[in-house]
């Protein structure tokens, strides 16, 4: 029995697309390790084969000079393409014989279907002043999915709506806002000779999402300035100040419950009440949404087969050669089959060299961040970073000498959890931000391994104390108040402290407790003096830096 097409899938099954105004996407590139002492983080990018779409809605493979953001003004968008492949097998047969192959239009033809069998469908939504006022008709999207055939190579819009049957819809009934296209690529048969023959497919069926350009919309309100409401300029351009001021968003007070935080994500007319709560809201909206698409492959009037992917359109990447030390991969990985199996058949060398990218990922997250001002913030009435005064959290002394105001605040020279050791000075001319520079410094540092064992060797416990567990909360935090906990000041999407996925802190804490047991009675790093005995090897990415610095140093004739 001849095998056939079984099953679809899509893949990627999840995709991030990042608006912009340009109507050129940012060209492929990838996270390379240059290893070279000039660059401030780990992670540098190199451009990769992206593919261009023609005229006639066919791709052209090609290796860009250099990666590209901004074309002037305009930022270029992030816009992901999406493969359907199919599971081949004979009727009847073991799922886990089936064979993987992309879906081409040769495949279909082989089965009698044509092009017009396979359909997209696109489902669009923005729900996002729904969920802060727990008002579901302030949701807007595409109620009715887009659908697309494979035989169509346009750009099909989407547009968004208020929910029908609305009495008084957001988007008034002749308005919409636009959430982007999608667009069938037309398949073509693959070469064999070019130089991107094995790594580029440009024969399987493939659709791509164009995001929308990164438009703000609101009532007639948000298109004027009020700068003694702390509005300076307008919020909205006149063109996209068409919402209906009384669908429910506009003008809605500072006490919309937990959901609201934090508050300084949506515009409000107010930020400066006395009490230090945001103001009612401006009633404006973006073209940020969830993308839904579902790929239906009609094999006969009594089958069908479908599979499933999602786009999720976010703002720019203002630091794209920076990794997050906490990705969605990541997240899902702790939710995807057993983790605890997984982590424990790392062994000792995969798990030095995953500690050690984690730092790497925690340094570089660290370097975009303005640590003084996160502080300063928290200073303000309810948003308060101060520590209780139990001396679990606070210690008599301030460890900075009085240089640094509120010393009794999260970072100050009274939390218990900062190192006595290290004093942070006050702000100055020369380095007006003190607390950012002593974080990058400090992380910098422990971003290479030797350094981080030295720690760990030096202050048994440290780590254990200072790194929060998954989804830690201390009884003082709330959606505004921190602790130092690492990551400190930083939140979940429902407003509380961040952390680690917990196959991460488990992963972290065994090797912590594997190094102290290690280097338990040896002697350890204090400051840059090596205690007596024989000199330690340097960890191979410390012995990388050097070589790089020695060669560049060579290549200037400046080594002497």
């Amino acid at each position: 029995m001849p095998a056939r097409i079984q099953a679809l899938f899509v893949t990627p099954a999840i995709a991030f697309a990042r608006l912009g105004g340009s109507t050129v996407p940012v060209d492929c590139y990838k996270w390379v390790d240059v290893e070279e002492p000039r660059y401030d983080g780990e992670t540098t990018l190199a451009p990769d084969w992206t593919l261009a779409v023609e005229p006639d809605a066919s791709i052209r493979p090609f290796m860009p000079d250099a990666v590209v953001f901004r074309d002037g003004e305009r930022i270029r968008p992030v816009a992901p393409f999406f493969e359907v492949w199919a599971r081949l097998g004979e009727d009847g047969s073991d799922p886990g014989t089936w064979s993987e192959t992309p879906l081409t239009p040769a495949l279909m033809q082989a089965e009698g279907l044509a092009p017009t069998a396979l359909t997209l469908q696109v489902s669009a939504f923005n729900r996002k002043a729904a969920r802060r006022t727990g008002n579901p008709a302030l949701a807007f999207g595409t109620f009715a999915p887009v659908i697309v055939t494979a035989d169509d190579h346009t750009r099909t819009p989407i547009a968004a709506t208020s929910p029908p049957g609305t009495p008084v819809p957001m988007i008034p009934l002749d308005r919409s806002i636009a959430m982007g296209s999608v667009q069938w690529m037309r398949s073509v048969p693959q070469p064999t000779d070019r130089a991107w023959s094995q790594a580029v497919d440009i024969e399987v069926m493939r659709f791509r999402y164009w995001p929308a350009p990164g438009a703000f919309y609101g009532p007639p309100q948000a298109a004027a300035a009020a700068p003694a409401q702390g509005r300076p300029a307008p919020a909205v351009r006149p063109e996209n100040a068409f919402l209906d001021a009384n669908a429910g968003w506009f003008n809605v007070g500072a006490d919309l419950g937990r959901s609201s935080s934090p508050g300084d994500t949506y515009d409000v007319v107010d930020q400066r009440t006395p009490e230090g709560r945001v103001g009612p809201s401006l009633g404006v909206v973006d073209d940020t949404c969830e993308v839904h698409f579902s790929v239906v492959l009609t094999t006969s009037i009594e089958r069908s087969l479908d599979a499933r992917a999602v786009a999720f359109v976010g703002p720019p990447d203002f630091a794209p050669d920076r990794r997050p030390f906490l990705s969605v991969a990541d997240e899902i990985n702790d939710r995807c089959g057993d983790a605890a199996t997984r982590n424990a058949a790392m062994d000792e060398g995969q798990l030095d060299r995953w500690v050690e990218d984690l730092f790497e990922r925690i340094y570089e997250t660290v370097s975009l961040f303005n640590v003084d001002l996160y502080r300063a913030v928290g200073t303000r009435p309810n948003r308060a970073a101060e520590l209780p005064q139990d001396a679990d959290h606070r210690r008599d002394e301030d460890i900075d000498d009085g240089q640094r105001p509120l010393p009794d605040y999260a970072m100050g020279g009274q939390d218990r959890l900062r190192d006595p050791d290290r004093k942070i000075p006050a702000a100055t001319p020369p380095n007006p931000l003190p607390l950012s520079e002593h974080a990058r410094a400090r992380h910098r540092n422990l971003s290479d391994l030797q350094n981080l064992e030295d720690l760990a060797a030096r202050a048994p416990g440290r780590i254990r104390e200072i790194v929060r567990e998954p989804f830690q909360v201390e009884p003082f935090e709330t959606s505004n108040v921190s602790s130092m906990r690492m990551p400190p000041f930083m939140r979940q999407s429902n407003a509380l402290p961040l952390t680690v996925a917990a196959w991460q802190h488990d992963l972290l804490m065994r090797w912590v407790a594997k190094t102290e047991a290690r280097r338990a009675g040896r002697p350890a790093m204090a400051g840059l003096a090596l205690a007596p005995g024989a000199p330690r090897p340097l960890s191979a990415s410390a012995a990388s830096r050097r070589h790089a610095v020695l060669a560049r140093l060579d290549a200037a004739g400046r080594r002497p």
